[in-house]
């Protein structure tokens, strides 16, 4: 029998049943997937992003200039599908940097207390850039697109985290979002899966951690996400590819800003409300 997170409570005979059943509730499921806002720490276990793996990553890297009186903190990446079927596409946090600009906090395990707040919303430069896997301590090839928080050093409000991070602690992060934008993809040849079938064809092989699979029948191609209030400094975030990305001595390779230029304040209308939890 197969299990699909999708369908919980339900065991398909053969991947066909569970095809045809994605595919019959396919707007239910996306309803329901967006209407959610997911703590990506939920939605799976990780590995920690160790500053020992960093730096042997790094002996082979080409420069990466970064600004000595800031921390970076990857919050998400792209192209690691997570144990929900769910997978990041490059750009699907460009609208969100833009409009949500100085108006998220980064905080401890998503709680939003004073007492759990590391920095203020603004002090908070968010940012998109495409980070080498090694820079964040996995051994995938290629680039990630990735949503990072960056914060001046002076600015960490909480005693724990500044200690935290100016002894480069093992530190992951784990981003309160809310998928916008979503599509279903399918691996079959039949006639009536053909526009799950090109979304499947177009994002297979963006999938790092493919090999970490028996096999890929099904995802969830995310793209667009939106940043709920905050992000957060846990101990297991949802993929491994999140954590604090430090400046060495060493030589690394370059890290290509895919920011938008466009820093100016959104409208009233645009930005996101806090919900309540």
């Amino acid at each position: 029998m197969i299990k699909s997170i999708d369908f919980p409570k339900k065991e398909f005979a053969t991947k066909e049943d569970l095809f045809k059943a994605l595919l019959a509730n396919k707007d239910l499921l996306i309803k329901e997937k967006t209407s959610q806002i997911y703590k990506s720490c939920e939605k799976g276990s990780t590995l920690s992003v160790s500053q020992e793996n960093m730096s042997k990553a790094l002996e082979t890297n080409k420069a990466f200039k970064m600004d000595s009186d800031f921390y970076y903190i990857a919050v998400n990446s792209s192209d690691i599908l997570d144990s929900h079927g769910d997978l990041h596409i490059k750009g699907n946090w460009d609208k969100t940097v833009k409009e949500q600009q100085k108006k998220v906090f980064l905080v401890f395990d998503h709680q939003l207390k004073r007492s759990e707040i590391i920095a203020m919303k603004e002090d908070i430069e968010m940012m998109t850039a495409e980070v080498p896997f090694s820079l964040i301590g996995k051994n995938y090839e290629g680039k990630s697109y990735m949503l990072i928080y960056k914060i001046p050093k002076d600015k960490i409000v909480n005693d724990d985290a500044r200690n935290y991070l100016e002894k480069g602690y093992s530190l992951e992060g784990s981003v309160r979002m809310q998928y916008v934008k979503i599509e279903l993809a399918i691996k079959s040849k039949d006639k009536e899966y053909e526009k799950e079938k090109v979304i499947y064809d177009k994002y297979i092989g963006n999938i790092a951690n493919a090999k970490e699979f028996k096999s890929i029948d099904y995802f969830w191609a995310v793209t667009e996400a939106k940043n709920v209030a905050e992000s957060s400094l846990v101990m297991f975030g949802s993929n491994p590819a999140t954590g604090m990305i430090q400046e060495q001595k060493e030589e690394k390779e370059a890290v290509e800003d895919t920011s938008t230029e466009n820093k100016e304040e959104p409208s009233k209308d645009t930005q996101i409300k806090r919900r309540r939890i």
